[in-house]
């Protein structure tokens, strides 16, 4: 491979690498308040902080029908004795004061292997981990969409998220506003299954470019060769 073979090799492999990406599919973001966390929302913390069958909740609203097929919290961390599944629920706002009432979806799936690196906290990791489910397909509107971390130990902690309201927590029987005083915790929900990054449109025309380059060498160098 000649010299100029290798640059433009090297420079369509670094447009691959370095490009910014976007999660696509994303309907719902509550943000990600990583400074402050609880970890109630696990099923090994929630009882034995007296909350019992825990389960944190976020509002969020629809625009349009969507079918959602997954959804992620933020996760403080010690690194070890993490989640192993989540347990959720998607519920219509028609409880009392507007809170969660009618269960319309739930179950418990697997954390899916794809995470996300947000920084470290108080020595500890802040991770975004994902996990997917059968297709609910909500009209417009608003829901509640709760989660339940269902942990082996209780060094696992919900971020809060960065909305000012919304946030509600299934404390021992009974829906109440807020979580731990949170007014929002971190969760995401999504359109797609796999949380894979896909590059932007700018990320896509730039890795063209460098594989042109490439062809170009490529054919170059083979017309050097007859």
């Amino acid at each position: 491979m000649n010299t100029m073979t290798k640059r433009a090799a090297a420079a369509a492999l670094v447009l691959g690498m370095t490009s910014s990406a976007a999660y696509a599919g994303k309907v719902f973001d509550a943000g990600k308040d990583i400074t402050n966390a609880n970890c109630a929302f696990n099923t090994v913390c929630g009882p034995n902080s007296g909350a019992g069958d825990d389960y944190a909740a976020q509002l969020f609203t629809l625009g349009n029908k969507t079918t959602i097929l997954s959804a992620s919290y933020v996760l403080i961390n010690q690194g070890y004795d993490l989640p192993t599944e989540a347990n959720w629920k998607i519920l219509a706002a028609d409880g009392v004061g507007g809170l969660p009432g009618a269960v319309l979806a739930s179950g418990t799936s697997s954390l899916l292997a794809e995470t996300a690196h947000l920084g470290d906290i108080f020595g500890m990791s802040a991770d975004i981990q994902y996990f997917g489910f059968n297709g609910v397909t909500l009209a417009s509107g608003s829901y509640y969409f709760a989660v339940q971390a269902v942990s082996p130990s209780q060094g696992n902690y919900l971020a809060a998220g960065t909305l000012d309201g919304g946030a509600a927590e299934f404390y021992q029987g009974n829906w109440q506003a807020t979580y731990q005083t949170f007014p929002s915790v971190a969760v995401a929900l999504y359109n797609n299954v796999a949380m894979v990054p896909v590059p932007e449109p700018t990320t896509y025309a730039m890795l063209l470019g460098g594989l042109a380059m490439l062809g170009v060498a490529v054919r170059r160098r083979r017309g050097d060769a007859v």
